[in-house]
């Protein structure tokens, strides 16, 4: 099939698009808010372009590779973020994730350095460090909420790294206050009527109120002491207040409000931890159903890093990632099964054609990575774990859309970079020295809201070679 790379013209048969059943005044908006997943499931599996109702406002779900391409790289000046993401606004500003046009282009331009490659592998030591820290406590047959482990160490990891500051002695207050913003986010209130009702929601408001008191003390404390002792010291925080742009000259940092450098801190250091640390949770829940895989990683990391028992064994650095190719594969195909970012909606600028359907200005296109990542066109058998999906012959027989767990096209996660690297070394670090079980009788509950939590992921540990000896 030919990738759609413009605006279809005039003269094109349109297509009038299938939709699921749904109420005669809501629409699709009751089941969509009630099960995401399922409702974009159903809709997924009508065809090629899918048109969702949502009260008075249509939503078109577009699950082809091509029309994907076509939303995010194509035709991207057609779209501006959708109203999931603007209901995101009283959380993060108006940093990267939500801004729009000019603004947005400047924004990625200054902070785009932070994240190439050079910067990126010197944080690679920092990223071992810490997860050897974190899991040094652990002991054969301990208990533990592996969920809950990862979001504390991805969010150390986010800070030394991107803002050379140690939260160590507030992460338990950070964490729970980041976990109720997350679950506070309510499916029901993402478009203009929701959030509208949301403005007088006060209960809500004012525990999202408490809970930004807490994450803002912190990123305004790293703000005023760097502005206190503005060194360079190669971080992030560095390089946003003392930004000069890159194509004109003009210096961004230096008058950037307090309030701006805010916005963009808490959009990276949100995004920079907890998507990692659920792809991570999926990823070690998945092993743990998957005993082949799990044995063949772990061969993977012993032929490198030596076995876990012996004099030596070694923590993986950054050159051995290439030696780690089924381990990075492992961690790509629990993202395609899970992934953390499931879905996106664009707002339509103008009218377009997206796979032959007519959308109008002020309507909205609904990518899901849930559904395409999942279409057994491009995925057999689909919801079978199998890393080998990801070898390099396999990938170039499959449209580039068929998997794009970052997103694409000039909104293409800035961090992915990052967010690979960390995958791939504490995948590598953590699986090396234990095996995580699942806790017997539990079976994990996907939690779509922002990002596909998990409610809880209980696991046994066992270190590995311990249950050799004791056997």
């Amino acid at each position: 099939m030919t990738t759609q790379t413009q605006l279809q013209p005039p003269e094109t048969k349109l297509i009038t698009p299938p939709s699921p059943h749904g109420n005669w005044l809501m629409g699709n908006l009751r089941d969509f808010s009630a099960d995401p997943l399922g409702m974009l499931t159903q809709a997924g599996r009508l065809g090629r372009v899918t048109r969702l109702r949502f009260i008075n406002a249509n939503a078109y779900l577009a699950a082809h590779p091509d029309d994907v391409k076509h939303v995010l790289v194509d035709n991207h000046r057609a779209y501006h973020k959708g109203f999931g993401l603007q209901a995101l606004m009283p959380i993060v500003g108006e940093g990267l994730l939500t801004s729009e046009e000019e603004k947005h282009t400047v924004q990625r331009r200054l902070i785009q350095p932070a994240f190439h490659r050079k910067r990126i592998e010197s944080y690679a030591d920092t990223m071992v460090a810490y997860t050897q820290a974190q899991i040094a406590p652990w002991r054969d047959r301990q208990p533990l909420d592996l969920h809950n482990e990862m979001m504390h160490l991805t969010m150390l990891i986010v800070a030394k790294s991107l803002f050379d500051a140690d939260v160590t002695n507030s992460s338990d207050q950070l964490g729970k206050s980041i976990t109720e913003l997350i679950e506070a986010y309510d499916m029901s209130r993402v478009g203009p009527i929701g959030q509208f009702i949301d403005k007088f929601d006060i209960r809500r408001n004012r525990a999202r109120a408490q809970n930004l008191n807490v994450l803002d003390a912190m990123i305004y404390d790293l703000i005023r002491n760097r502005r206190a002792d503005p060194a360079d010291r190669g971080d992030l925080l560095s390089m946003i207040l003392s930004a000069v742009d890159s194509e004109t000259g003009a210096s961004y940092g230096q008058g950037m409000s307090d309030r701006q450098a805010r916005d963009e801190l808490v959009t990276l250091f949100l995004a920079g931890h907890e998507t990692t640390a659920i792809a991570l949770s999926w990823t070690f829940y998945l092993l743990s159903q998957n005993p082949a895989s799990r044995t063949r990683l772990e061969a993977e990391l012993d032929g490198v890093l030596g076995a876990p028992t012996s004099a030596a064994a070694r923590p993986p650095t950054m050159n051995d990632l290439e030696r780690l190719p089924y381990t990075r594969r492992v961690f790509a195909e629990a993202m395609r099964i899970f992934p953390p970012a499931y879905a996106t909606a664009r707002l339509a600028q103008a009218d377009d054609i997206v796979g032959g359907v007519r959308v109008k200005k002020g309507e909205s296109v609904i990518v899901s990575q849930w559904v395409t990542h999942r279409d057994p066109q491009w995925w057999p058998d689909p919801e079978r774990f199998d890393p080998d999906r990801f070898t390099p012959e396999a990938e170039a027989a499959r449209p580039k859309f068929a998997y794009f767990p970052f997103g694409g096209g000039p909104r293409r996660c800035i961090g992915e970079p990052f967010a690979w690297m960390e995958g791939h070394l504490l995948l590598a670090t953590i699986a090396h020295r234990f095996r995580l079980n699942l806790a017997p009788g539990f079976t994990p509950t996907l939690q779509p809201r922002v990002t596909l939590r998990p409610d809880a992921m209980p696991m046994v540990v066992e270190a590995r070679g311990v249950r050799a000896e004791r056997t």
